[in-house]
């Protein structure tokens, strides 16, 4: 599971220092101040990229923490940078012990196989790969074909643990509303579908769709000074369709407006970039408008970055401040550009609205003298927040992600003061600014509905445009068409005696499992290696 490496050689002063760096970080790691060691590991990354060993240990840690993804993600650094066999195997199957940790058997199992065949010696990683299979068990997915088009599945049957892509087809003017899947057996016992894929579970399931009359967005063909996109060419009523707009220029976005096909005083509401399809075909403009400059001067000791450089007057700016190591910031200020004497207030967290005028941000760092711990919420249900750093200054810029877990989809972050959560402070998208007492940020993730469904429903609807501009199918190939379909959801019905032969056979399928579990006598745990001293 984990490996300390401490290797001994010829080092330069810049590799004395990342070797001493490495040291302080592994007696931390040693005493389980998992955090503490992060940081020191971190402090080499900054310095040296290249240090495979900081990247490593740093993987240690945050297992260490029960972060697993962030501790994947080291692992995987290694891979990619190390020329070492031997290490890449051991990075390898330290990613594989991150996906068991959260019980992921199949996606660890193909993982210890890589780590194999970089070093076939690797014992741990083959008895963790027989672990894993002993969990393993393979069950039938039958398809139930829905009116108004077809669901394909690749795969007959597969592993628990598998994810399983599934494609559709919709007939004319139709598009698909959603997946189903459930328990063959058992109808009432449903599996989360994650847009349009899902991860098999341990018993057989029949997988459907719904699919709904689907209506046109159309975009206006005489909108003047930009450009604007749907993320879909066709909709059904409820669904959420996104804009996005592109200016030429120095031009910016005004506004959106959506509105009934024929009718342009019957609109649609339309909140920033997104819209609900209504049951009738639309036609999205928009209007775009001169745009105001943010320049940014020149800085010392630090750097400042804003979110938009072309913006229209009364619009929100956040300022990105990013203090070099020692530094913090100063002072802080946005002046107009037209009148040096006229200057907008800056917020704490580093939010101006914009001036009727174009404008520069101006700012100056001090040496720091207090940091700020940030803190990760390790106890999230559905994901886990990624920092790429544990502390940080006064109205300091720090960077935020997150790894939602199959099923899942983030929402939003939550961040407040250590040991109250009545404080809290705001983010700014993937940003927050630092206040001047630590931070703990969490997130919130929900139960995904349509993750990835977006892009897949674009393509569905360009080929169905492709279709539509097609000449009138033959109508025997119609009726072939329509023969197929009803032979495969005859070939798909099951009977209760069907459902019951296939119950019994997962439970003996089980039972072998269990059997064989006991036989081979695989612990309860798998086997981790343990920490080396090099």
């Amino acid at each position: 599971m984990t490996i300390i490496i401490l290797l001994s050689s010829a080092l330069t002063v810049s590799a004395q220092n990342d070797e001493k760096a490495i040291r302080k970080g592994n007696r931390q790691y040693k005493k389980a101040n998992y955090a503490e060691a992060i940081a020191k590991y971190k402090e080499v990354i900054e310095l040296s990229p290249n240090n495979t060993k900081a990247r490593f240990n740093l993987g240690d840690a945050y297992y260490g923490l029960q972060q697993y993804d962030s501790a994947y993600a080291a692992f995987e650094k290694v891979v990619e940078m190390s020329p070492d066999a031997k290490l890449k195997s051991d990075a390898v199957f330290n990613m594989g012990n991150c996906l068991l940790a959260q019980n992921k058997y199949y996606d660890a199992f193909n993982i210890y196989k890589v780590s194999l065949k970089l070093n076939p010696e690797n014992e741990n990683a083959l008895y963790n790969l027989e672990y894993c299979r002993a969990h393993l068990v393979k069950s039938k997915i039958w398809v139930v074909q829905p009116e108004h088009g077809l669901v394909e599945v690749k795969e007959k049957e597969a592993f628990n643990g598998q994810r399983i892509t599934m494609t559709s087809k919709p007939d004319a003017d139709y598009a698909l509303s959603q997946y189903f899947v459930v328990r063959a057996d058992n109808q009432q016992v449903t599996v989360d579908v994650s847009g349009s894929s899902f991860v098999m579970p341990k018993f057989d399931v029949l997988v459907s769709a719904e699919f709904k009359q689907a209506h046109k967005i159309e975009i206006d063909k005489n909108i003047k000074n930009g450009t604007v996109k749907a993320d879909r060419n066709k909709a059904v009523e409820g669904q959420q369709v996104t804009l996005e707009a592109q200016g030429e220029n120095d031009f910016v976005l005004d506004k959106f407006i959506v509105y009934r096909t024929g009718n342009r005083n019957d609109t649609v509401p339309v909140n920033k970039t997104t819209f609900q399809m209504p049951n009738f075909d639309v036609t999205v403009t928009a209007t775009f408008r001169n745009a105001l400059r943010v320049s940014v001067d020149s800085v010392a000791n630090g750097t400042i970055q804003v979110t938009d450089s072309l913006v229209k007057p009364g619009q929100n700016v956040g300022i990105i401040v990013k203090p070099d190591k020692g530094y913090q910031l100063g002072d802080l200020r946005v002046v107009s550009d037209r009148d040096a004497s006229e200057s907008a207030p800056v917020s704490d967290d580093n939010m101006f609205q914009m001036l009727d005028t174009d404008v520069t941000v101006k700012a100056d760092f001090v040496e720091a003298t207090d940091y700020y711990k940030v803190e990760a919420d390790s106890a999230i249900e559905g994901g886990h927040v990624l920092l790429d750093q544990t502390e940080a200054t006064r109205r300091e810029t720090v960077k935020l992600d997150n790894a939602p877990e199959p099923g899942y989809q983030f929402k939003e972050y939550v961040i407040h003061q250590v040991g109250d959560t009545a404080v809290k402070v705001q983010p700014l998208g993937n940003f927050f600014t630092m206040p001047d007492f630590d931070v703990e940020v969490s997130a919130v993730f929900e139960k995904s509905e349509g993750e990835n469904q977006d892009q897949q429903q674009q393509q569905q609807d360009q080929q169905q445009d492709q279709q539509d501009q097609e000449q009138q199918q033959d109508q025997q190939n119609q009726d072939q068409q329509q023969q197929q379909q009803n032979q495969q959801q005859q070939n798909q019905q099951m009977s209760k005696e069907d459902a019951q032969r296939m119950l019994d056979a997962l439970e003996n399928q089980e039972k072998k499992t269990m059997e064989k579990v006991n036989e081979q006598k695989v612990r309860q745990q798998p086997k981790k290696k343990s920490d080396k001293d090099w």
